[in-house]
């Protein structure tokens, strides 16, 4: 009896259950996910509804039959069909929904609105009418007659992009002409069946005008690109060197876009693509020319070296510039980062400029994408953007020049990328690039304070000082755990830490350095007591952090994470190397001898090539010079001649440094340090210098 009831109640929950079903084609954030939609048939799928975002489909595989019509003729249709039908009123491509379109729009008696805008749109807005219009004006608010909520020049919502010849559409800012020549043109004409937010274009066409370069460029030929196996070796080493700091593509994207690039030999490809392509084959192909290699891991000798990439893609920066579209964007930021990592600093610096500025024409920086961008994809935009932020900061950065992208209070708009929607690449733990942004942010604002200020004439204050030292350790407290240097980490993620963290002790020894330069080269010109005090505690901060970056990279040498194919590593030791060179002037200390030891290990571990082919014979002569270590002077001092006969000696040199800048503050009558703190009432100031070192 038991057996039979229990067998219906399993036939009776087989008949009440029914299947999930699964959709034949997944969304978007689903192929993210490389998983398919569940519940679909009831709107948005479930994965979708816990994200609380729009579930929204690509119709690129369905949007024509691959034997009627090619791919180049498809797009060049979509582009003139939009010089005549907005991007809003555009229904999604079936044949199905354009047929059902183009009837309801013969059937309209009515001018047409678009079925996606809002009935706020339909109407006219009365947005500055007092609720009884009848009343007198003089009776309201000032402030609410005088501007429209929804005026079109100042809300971005309301023309704040035109369309231009290419069928891209370009931000338009809200102190442009062109906002209130397309509010007065709306105003004074008869309604149109357009989207209000795109700028009406002229009447006499799009612009800008077609060129003769643009229409020879669109011929097809063939580009040298390596074999495959060198082809995988250059992007193996990029992704796992260069793209754990900066993030430019997903791995999936990428190698299904080289895969087609291979095989075609880029008949079919972009020239933002292939500049894009060639600025990683210049990175990944940076490597000693003597490399010992073992029989399993030969590869083949390759006929064009860094240099022959780099002109290669230089070679396209004219077609690159011509498209400015979001690809343009990536192919000058890597190029720029490519030509950072052949030591061409100013011309990298230049092409980041560049990519910034096509980032402004397509509203990246304001957050300002068209309707029929994915989700996927605006996630892949912002992630862009920042890349370019951080890298635009690092350029400049060296030579301390000014950023292309400002940090003005209201100039961006864009949030960080969701890693919800987009996982970031392997080599990226997650929250990464949004803890890299906050470091730049903190630092441009520390170097705005600490000196740019002091050089236009003024004196630094101590206090501001220590506030950005007690900003940088809350900053470092408020690090999550899987990105802490203590942490236990997956291999991959191993050097994207390390550098978030040489980043951050770089900039505290930025900070402090001058204090520590002042304390040893003229200590016998500071008279008083408190200063003394405050310039100790400062350089005690100062060596301190170089400690640490030493140690991190002694680390990053054992777990084999070091790369020579950027300046990061290079740079962060030659700082430590100089901090501790500074450090045995001001008291000897056996410790800090065998920390330059273990820095100068380090360093010699690295391939020669790149930055670190320049740099470390640089400072391997400095140590030799300074005469702190018994060491054997470098091949390169012996063969040129570049040492005299006193040059080992410990005696300083005549230092030209303008002490007055760094005149912090000489307080009258006090002689200790709690009567300096007691004199500052900003209470950041005592908790930063008491409990800070």
């Amino acid at each position: 009896m038991q057996e039979s009831n229990k067998t219906q109640k399993r036939r009776w929950e087989k008949e009440d259950t029914s299947p999930r079903k699964r959709a034949r084609q997944s969304c978007e954030a689903c192929k993210a996910r490389k998983t398919k939609c569940v519940g679909v048939e009831n709107g948005d799928c479930v994965y979708c509804k816990s994200l609380n975002v729009p579930c929204e489909f690509n119709l690129k595989n369905r949007k024509r039959p691959f034997y009627r019509v090619s791919e180049e003729a498809y797009e060049s249709l979509i582009k003139l069909l939009r010089r005549f039908v907005s991007e809003e009123e555009l229904p999604e491509l079936t044949v199905e929904s354009i047929s059902g379109y183009l009837e309801q729009m013969n059937n309209d008696t009515i001018p047409h609105v678009s079925p996606h805008g809002s009935d706020r749109d339909a109407e006219p807005s009365n947005a500055v009418l007092a609720p009884n219009s009848r009343d007198d004006p003089q009776e309201h608010d000032p402030q609410e007659l005088a501007m429209p909520n929804d005026n079109s020049l100042f809300q971005e919502e309301m023309g704040c992009m035109t369309l231009d010849s290419m069928g891209k559409y370009r931000y338009v800012g809200a102190n442009s002409a062109l906002r209130w020549y397309h509010a007065a043109r709306m105003v004074s004409e008869r309604p149109l069946q357009s989207d209000p937010r795109v700028v009406v274009p002229l009447k006499t066409g799009l612009l800008p005008p077609t060129t003769p370069e643009s229409v020879a460029s669109q011929h097809r030929v063939e580009h040298y690109l390596p074999c495959q196996r060198l082809s995988m070796e250059y992007t193996t080493r990029f992704f796992a060197q260069a793209h754990s700091m900066h993030c430019f593509y997903s791995l999936e994207q990428f190698y299904s876009m080289l895969d087609k690039t291979i095989e075609d030999r880029g008949k079919t490809s972009s020239a933002s693509w292939l500049c894009s392509l060639y600025s990683i084959f210049a990175i990944g192909s940076i490597r000693p020319d003597r490399t010992p290699t073992t029989p399993e891991k030969t590869i083949p000798k390759d006929i064009t070296n860094p240099t022959g990439y780099l002109a290669l893609a230089k070679e396209l920066v004219p077609r690159v510039a011509e498209d400015a579209d979001i690809e343009s964007v990536r192919a000058f930021t890597l190029l720029s980062l490519a030509m950072h990592s052949n030591c061409y600093s100013l011309e990298a610096y230049l092409y980041l400029g560049t990519a910034a500025r096509i980032g402004f024409s397509l509203g990246l920086h304001r957050d300002i994408f068209p309707k029929t961008l994915s989700t996927v994809d605006r996630e892949r935009h912002r992630r862009l953007w920042w890349t370019v932020y951080v890298l635009d900061h690092e350029m400049a950065n060296r030579y301390g020049y000014p950023c292309a992208i400002s940090d003005d209070l209201g100039f961006m708009t864009t949030g960080p990328a969701s890693e919800q929607i987009l996982d970031p690449s392997p080599n990226m733990p997650q929250g990464f690039q949004a803890l890299s942004v906050s470091l730049v942010q903190l630092q441009k604002k520390i170097n705005l304070e600490c000196f740019f200020q002091p050089c236009n004439g003024g004196r630094l204050p101590i206090n501001l000082v220590t506030q950005s030292l007690t900003t940088l350790k809350k900053w470092l407290d408020k690090i999550p755990y899987h990105l802490r240097w203590d942490c236990t980490a997956p291999p991959q993620h191993s050097r994207s830490i390390a550098v978030l963290h040489l980043r951050y002790w770089s900039l505290v020894m930025s900070i402090s350095r001058p204090f520590l330069l002042l304390s040893v080269t003229k200590a016998g010109e500071i008279d008083s007591l408190v200063r003394i005090r405050c310039y100790d505690k400062l350089s005690s901060a100062c060596i301190e952090a170089a400690e640490i970056s030493v140690r991190i990279l002694h680390r990053m040498q054992t777990m084999n994470v070091l790369s020579s194919l950027t300046l990061n590593d290079c740079h962060c030791a030659g700082e430590a190397m100089c901090v501790l060179l500074l450090a045995l002037r001001k008291s000897q200390s056996a410790k800090h001898q065998d920390m330059i030891r273990t820095c100068l290990g380090t360093l010699a571990s690295m391939e020669k090539v790149g930055w670190c082919e320049r740099i470390v014979p640089d400072i391997q002569a400095r140590v030799y010079e300074s005469g702190v270590l018994d060491l054997e002077a470098p091949a390169e001092i012996q063969e040129q001649n570049l040492l005299s006969d006193g040059s080992g000696s410990s005696e300083y040199a005549d230092f030209d440094f303008d002490v007055s800048q760094w005149d912090l503050f000489q307080p009258q009558g006090l002689d200790s340090f709690s009567q300096l703190i007691n004199t500052f009432p900003d209470a950041a100031f005592a908790v930063g210098m008491e409990h800070l070192f």
